[in-house]
């Protein structure tokens, strides 16, 4: 992460599920600013994204919880909000992220250029069209 100021918007519907299950449905939306792997200069990345939590008690628990939903093991009958919007954006962020190319520094981009420093490939003779020579005679 380039810098760790910024806002999260937050929007979470919690109810009881028909099969009594705790649910947490909604959004989070936000601007970071992560490093740019081709320049080192930090790069503003949107993210938004939808949730749809299931609160258990155990992994036991987790593992019969319908595709839609993901679960979340509660320590001690307890959630810490703030840890888990903090893990849903980590999850979000890219693991690679850059500039588009016109945004980066241009000394930064022709070094990442892998076709200005790329040597013209060299073109050798198959080791086996002799064989084939041979075969042909």
């Amino acid at each position: 992460m380039a810098s760790d100021v910024g806002e999260v918007v937050v929007h979470l519907d919690f109810k009881v599920d028909e099969d009594r299950r705790y649910i947490a449905t909604g959004n989070l939306k936000s601007q970071v600013q992560i490093i740019c792997q081709r320049c080192l200069g930090p790069v503003s990345y949107d993210l938004d994204i939808d949730l749809s939590l299931a609160f258990v008690y155990d992994e036991d628990h987790a593992k019969k919880i319908p595709e839609e939903y993901d679960p979340v093991v509660m320590t001690n009958g307890e959630v810490v909000l703030s840890k888990l919007v903090e893990e849903e954006l980590l999850l979000a962020l890219p693991i690679v992220a850059y500039h588009q190319e016109s945004g980066c520094n241009p000394a930064a981009l022709k070094y990442a250029s892998s076709t200005d420093d790329a040597e013209d490939e060299v073109i050798k003779p198959n080791p086996f069209s002799i064989l084939a020579e041979l075969k042909a005679k």
